[in-house]
This record gives C-alpha cells, structure tokens and sequence, in this order.
C-alpha cells in the first residue's frame, strides 16, 4: 500500500498549492509617476557644452532674408607657399585639400540668435610630421651638386669601370685595365736573376708604354703601373710583357678596346 499512499499523497498536495495560488490577492502595479511617465521626453544637459537659448520670432514680424551661401571665415592661420616644404603633409590630407567643396543648399531663412559668450577653443591634438620616428640616417635627403636625385654621389652616372674577378689578375694605369695570365714563369724568373724588376706593355690609343712590377706578373696579382715613353732611357733595363704573359682583354674606362685569343701586338 505504500506506492498507493505516496501517491495519493503528492496528488494531495499539489492540489493544496494550487488552492493557495487561485485564492491569493493579484498583483496589481502602480502608475509611473512625474514627468517622464508615458514616454514623454527627457531633457539631458552634456558637461561642458551650453544648450542653445531658444528664440521666439513676433508674429507680426517677416523673418529676414538670408544669402543662400555665406562667406567662409578667415582662417586664424597664415601660411605661405614654398617651392620645396620642409614636412609635406601625407597623401591623403592634400588630396583632401584640392577636392572640389560641394555646393551648399540653401536653407530657410532664420533669425540670428544673440551671441554666446566668448568660451576657450577645445584642445586639437598636435599633428607629427610623417617623417617622425625613423632612425637617424634614413631620410631621403640631395647630396649630388647636380639634378641626380637623392643620391651620395658627386656625379649623376656611376661610370662603366669593368671589375674583374678575383681569379682574374689585371693591371692597371691610366684609365686602363689590361686581364693577363702568366705564360712563362722560366723566363720570368731568369729575367729576375739578371737584375730585371719592371716589364712594358704598349697599350692602343696611346704612345706610351704601361711599366708594370715584374713581381706582380711573377705571383699572377693585381696592381698598378705607370706611364713611361717609349724613347725614356729606363726603357733599357726593362723587359717585353708580351713574351712572358698573355693579354686576354684590353678595357679603358670601362669600354673593351682589345680582345683575345688572338696574339697582342
């Protein structure tokens, strides 16, 4: 009989709660009060600002005539145009700038409202130059005496110089640069033995011979010589290049005037 008690007995009270709930008093809510009630509007007053005083117009009185455009203000600042600005503003602000100012509609005729008392004018945020925060040495500034851009060369053209390898061994003098490989070191060193120090090259384009170290032949090395011609008496004690090395190219000033397989004469 248990199950049969427990439930009787559930049905029972639930019976009894949902009396308590039909006989208990409604709940009634009470009307809003003031001026807000009913949706009306609300007045809200920003700090900081003065809401505009209203103004009334006399009945008998015509509102007056007021131009369909009014003149801009002067601005407060002067400026002066210069052919080269120091920091030019960004893209788009002078884009901004030169667009064209869309006409302004006309609008109906109002009275002037009394002036409002003189207030501070709100702080503007400082405006940086666009080339604010790069490192030092990163600006774009004219170094060249000439119109050849921003560039650190006194010369709008870099030249033509041929720059060899550094398997590649060359000599050097005068705007030429002759690329030779060492075909006898026997006699190379034979002429070392007997006192020999320089050798000759005759070059095209000149009467003059290039004198260079008989050293920097023997080690197959890169280096300067210098001009001496071809009547000098120190010619004497110096040897032909030609019988000991091969001259593979002839550039001057960076143009190829001479090129092998062919013997150099």
């Amino acid at each position: 009989m248990q199950p049969w008690i427990a439930a009787l007995g559930s049905v029972l009270l639930h019976l009894l709660v949902l009396l308590v709930a039909m006989l208990s008093p409604p709940i009634t809510m009470s009307k809003p009060q003031g001026d807000a009630a009913g949706g009306s509007r609300v007045e809200v007053n920003f700090i900081g600002e003065s809401p505009p005083e209203p103004t009334l117009t006399p009945p008998d009185t015509a509102p007056a005539s007021e131009p369909a455009e009014a003149a801009p203000a002067a601005p407060r600042i002067q400026t002066t145009q210069v052919a080269q600005a120091e920091d030019p503003l960004p893209a788009d602000t002078a884009a901004t700038s030169n667009a064209p100012t869309p006409s302004r509609i006309p609008r109906p005729a109002q009275r002037p409202a009394p002036p409002a008392p003189a207030t501070s004018p709100p702080p503007t945020s400082q405006r940086r130059s666009p080339t604010w925060g790069q490192p030092p040495g990163m600006l774009v500034e004219d170094h060249a005496p000439v119109n050849a851009g921003p560039a650190r060369s006194p010369a709008a053209e870099s030249g033509r110089r041929y720059n060899a390898s550094g398997s590649e061994p060359n000599l050097e003098v005068g705007g030429y640069q002759v690329v030779y490989d060492l075909r006898s070191e026997t006699r190379l060193r034979a002429w070392r033995d007997q006192g020999m120090t320089e050798l000759f090259l005759p070059l095209p384009g000149t009467r003059q011979y290039m004198v260079c170290p008989l050293e920097t032949a023997l080690k197959r090395e890169s280096g300067p010589c210098r001009l001496l011609a071809p009547n000098d008496p120190e010619m004497a004690n110096i040897g032909d290049a030609r019988e000991v090395i091969t001259v593979q190219q002839v550039y001057r000033r960076g143009e190829r005037v001479w090129t092998g397989p062919r013997p150099y004469r």
